[in-house]
């Protein structure tokens, strides 16, 4: 009966007949290099692959991929195994020993890259083996810009390319509250593959007043995303003047909204009344900062018919007619 040694014997020569059936190199006949299976995982999504000596690696960005790294020589060489050029969110240690060295390297992939890496088996200065990689970004973004108006802000932005791009959430935070975090506005549904030239717009409505913050969130059918952020500020400023805008929608059942703004501070008196000259709601009634707000009118409780929405501030009175239909 064999003994464990003596299995581990076989291994270690099958190991190493592997190994130079792989790795061998005109270039130092002495010394050889082999890799083992390649993992590339991200979220649920997981497949092996092979890597060799001048392989290409395609691969979608996120994500990690994984392998082992083993180089051999003569019973006399002793080898320093490493890689070059140890770029963001590569970890291969550098080992050092004779005759045999193997190390685990790993790439958490972010980003795009296109380019190759060199294992290096010292002595020898120059690589002994080249492996390159490509992964694209998802999407190419080509442009990003906002446009404002009174309290209303319209995104365009433009992609390129895009590569199993399955949306944007459009993200905004108030720069000039420091309490508040990125709150989702809205989502836009992406083209998923394509290498044509694609424009998209999104139009976030009655914000208040100040200074806001966007960014895109771009998700891949598989859960990886990145983030595009508009490079100015956007301004909300003030009104120039009172406004009362049209209740929307109009008509209404039962709910509707109100806008209105303020261009200096002020007590605000905003009622409803019917065709009678009724009050029917009080809907604001304290004193405001200048700035645009939305209130809603809830008319569950009225019946169908003409109402009148009416804004008092600061002496001037402005009224909007509205329309409830049952």
């Amino acid at each position: 009966m064999k003994n464990r040694s003596d299995y581990s014997g076989i291994k270690t020569f099958l190991l190493l007949l592997t190994l130079l059936y792989f790795g061998s190199s005109d270039n130092a006949k002495s010394l050889g290099i082999g890799f083992g299976p390649a993992t590339y995982t991200n979220g649920s999504e997981i497949y092996t692959f092979t890597v060799g000596c001048d392989s290409l690696i395609l691969l979608p960005s996120g994500g990690t991929i994984s392998f082992e790294v083993y180089a051999f020589g003569s019973l006399i060489d002793f080898l320093e195994l490493s890689v070059t050029p140890m770029l963001p969110g590569i970890t291969f240690p550098i080992v050092i020993g004779p005759s045999i060295v193997h190390s685990t390297f790993t790439w958490v992939l972010s980003g795009s890259f296109a380019g190759t890496l060199g294992f290096h088996i010292l002595p020898n200065s120059d690589p002994f083996c080249n492996v390159s990689f490509d992964w694209p970004l998802p999407v190419e973004l080509a442009s990003f810009t906002s446009v404002v108006h009174a309290n209303d802000v319209t995104l365009n932005w433009t992609t390129a390319t895009e590569n199993n791009n399955a949306g944007f959430d459009i993200e905004r935070k108030m720069k000039s509250d420091e309490t508040s975090g990125w709150v989702v506005s809205g989502r836009v549904q992406g083209k998923r593959n394509s290498n044509v030239q694609n424009s998209y717009t999104f139009m976030d409505l009655n914000l208040n007043s100040g200074t806001y913050q966007y960014r895109l969130k771009q998700s891949d059918f598989n859960g990886s995303y990145e983030y595009f952020y508009l490079n100015n500020n956007v301004y909300i400023r003030v009104p120039e003047k009172f406004n009362l805008q049209q209740n929307y929608p109009n008509p209404f059942n039962p709910v509707t909204n109100v806008e209105f703004g303020i261009s200096k501070s002020g007590v605000v008196s905003l009622k409803v009344h019917d065709m009678s000259g009724k009050e029917v709601a009080t809907l604001v009634n304290e004193n405001l900062p200048p700035g645009y707000y939305t209130v809603k009118f809830n008319g569950s409780n009225l019946s169908s018919g003409v109402y009148f929405c009416i804004m008092k501030v600061n002496g001037i009175i402005i009224t909007s007619k509205m329309i409830l239909m049952k």
